[in-house]
């Protein structure tokens, strides 16, 4: 009998330990040291209890080390809020806040990016009166690159680089390697160049054309590029991205 119950001990330990084994290799696998490096804690303060959902982006521990899950797989969780912190993106050189949300058995928990929450009345965490119209991608590359080719799938690159939900993976792929990384996903190439702006105004082409400027891409830059394939988007001022601003732009250009 004390051989039954010795076995059983083992068996019982050994799953135990496979368990847990098991949870830390899950947890590992969301871990990452980078995105943790890549913001600073400004402030961190208790806070009202609010009602919301979130359906895209995703919840991580408090300093962005763990993400816990894409929000997309809770979309039905109503969360609610009971802190909030500011994290200072050191990469793009501003502030983020993100609310620690619990669900309503206290079963999940984390941090949210209050651009991903919707108050169950449906409005988004922050209310901003601005435009949130933008040009349509093709013909702002073609107005401001008339002498090279649109290139629709370059856009997409583009529209899936502002999509991605971690601020810290954006700022990973903010290089030459790194762009060239996203737009090998959509179409082969020789050689590229892809430029990064802001505009003030995404649906003004006139505040399009200053911000290629200041990024030394002139008119008279710009018409160099006879030959070569364009494409990019725009975000607008009421888009919630979370690691790209509202109003940035990105554009590639490629020689095949």
């Amino acid at each position: 009998m004390k051989k039954v119950i010795q076995i059983m001990t083992i068996i019982g330990v050994g799953i135990g330990l496979s368990s847990v084994v098991s949870m830390t290799a899950s947890a590992s696998s969301q871990y990452s040291a980078s995105r943790a490096s890549s913001v600073r804690l400004v402030w961190r303060k208790a806070m009202k209890r609010h009602a919301y959902t979130a359906t895209t982006g995703s919840r991580f521990s408090k300093h962005l080390s763990i993400r816990y899950g894409n929000n997309k797989t809770t979309a039905k969780v109503t969360w609610y809020t009971d802190a909030h912190e500011m994290l200072y993106k050191k990469y793009a050189g501003h502030n983020a806040i993100y609310y620690h949300v619990k669900s309503a058995d206290g079963s999940l928990q984390g941090w949210i990016w209050r651009g991903y929450l919707k108050a169950r009345n449906g409005k988004t965490t922050k209310t901003q009166v601005t435009d949130d119209v933008t040009v349509d991608s093709k013909t702002m590359i073609r107005t401001m690159f008339p002498k090279s080719t649109y290139n629709s799938k370059l856009t997409d690159a583009a529209n899936s680089f502002e999509t991605i939900d971690d601020s810290a993976d954006v700022n990973e792929l903010r290089s030459q390697e790194g762009m060239s990384q996203v737009i090998s996903r959509y179409v082969s190439f020789k050689r590229m160049k892809y430029i990064d702006f802001y505009s003030k105004n995404p649906a003004s082409m006139k505040s399009i054309d200053q911000a290629l400027t200041a990024q030394g891409y002139d008119a008279a830059t710009r018409k160099n590029f006879k030959g070569w394939s364009v494409g990019g988007s725009v975000t607008g001022l009421d888009d919630a991205l979370e690691g790209i601003d509202p109003g940035e732009g990105i554009i590639y250009l490629i020689q095949q």
